[in-house]
């Protein structure tokens, strides 16, 4: 089999209720990873959050480069 390098990108639309927008963009940007709500219980608490929906909008391969190991 062949080796490939891909450069993906991807985009989400986060619904997030929070304090304010400046929080609700702290929050999705920090606990957002990979599409995932990555926060705890605990910290949900702390910052006065909660993700409600992530949706995925983008999945784009951009770049493809085969490679080898030697």
């Amino acid at each position: 089999m062949k080796n490939y390098r891909v450069a993906l990108t991807r985009d989400y639309i986060v619904e997030i209720q929070a304090e304010n927008w400046k929080e609700a963009k702290e929050c999705v940007e920090f606990f957002v990873a990979g599409g995932v709500d990555v926060s705890t219980a605990v910290e949900k608490d702390r910052y006065k959050f909660e993700i409600k929906r992530i949706k995925p909008v983008v999945n784009e391969v951009f770049e493809i480069e085969e490679i080898s190991y030697e």
